[in-house]
């Protein structure tokens, strides 16, 4: 009788370890407090980290200040998109992504390096620092990867980074974890 006692408490413990909940559970590198998910299905959002500070558009009266720009007809393809962060008169930043010309023979994934002399710019000012999207003077690098350029669904989402330097601004603008998923 003993056996059927143990023979019993071994099925229940060997059923409720089986059904244990699994806690382990796989955090998304992409994910990062403070912005919006790295998606691609065109949920029309965009945020990145401006010297590791989370940024994402947003002005008075909650407005997202947010707006994409897209011409398949304009040099053969381009894109901008516009995002505008307005906390106060005396504290704002602007920062803008594009691709200036040849967007229609491009394909995702495609990962465009920035540079002085090339088709993906950045803009980004404040109070302190205006550098514009194609600006020569400007020391720049970084990327810009499309992970999703659908034109039937008109979708355009990527990842982006830079880091920027201009004489006359108060210091380097570090853009990291950038991401934008539109609809155009």
């Amino acid at each position: 009788m003993q056996r059927i006692y143990i023979t019993i408490f071994v099925i229940i413990v060997t059923i409720t370890a089986a059904c244990k909940k699994n806690n382990n559970t796989i955090t998304d590198p992409t994910n990062v407090p403070g912005l919006p998910p790295a998606t691609q299905i065109g949920a029309n959002t965009f945020g990145c980290l401006v010297n590791g500070v989370p940024w994402v558009p947003q002005g008075f009266g909650g407005t997202n200040n947010l707006s994409i720009d897209y011409d398949p007809r304009i040099n053969n393809g381009i894109f901008s998109i516009s995002a505008e962060n307005i906390i106060s008169q005396n504290n704002f930043s602007s920062i803008g992504i594009g691709i200036r010309d040849s967007l229609n023979f491009m394909k995702a994934p495609l990962q465009l390096n920035l540079n002085n002399n090339t088709l993906y710019g950045v803009f980004y000012s404040d109070r302190n620092c205006f550098i514009t999207y194609f600006d020569t003077t400007v020391s720049r690098k970084g990327t810009l990867i499309l992970t999703t350029y659908d034109k039937t669904k008109r979708v355009i989402a990527g990842t982006f980074d830079a880091i920027l330097f201009k004489f006359g601004c108060t210091d380097t603008i570090r853009i990291t974890k950038g991401r934008f998923d539109f609809k155009f």
